[in-house]
């Protein structure tokens, strides 16, 4: 069955590294106010664009 909020999140969580940061945080409040994402999702997103940062340094 068809998921508009696990379709919007992952979409979101597929962004990251290649969208500007600050386009997946204001996309992801769009969705928290219309009400299909809740803030666990948006912490999941906070979680995986600070994931990709660790990673660079980490290669550093």
């Amino acid at each position: 069955m068809f998921s508009l909020r696990e379709f919007i999140k992952k979409g979101l969580i597929a962004a990251v590294g290649k969208m500007a940061d600050y386009q997946i945080i204001l996309n992801a409040a769009g969705w928290l106010e219309k009400g299909v994402l809740t803030e666990e999702d948006l912490a999941e997103i906070e979680a995986a664009i600070y994931k990709q940062y660790e990673e660079v340094e980490a290669d550093a």
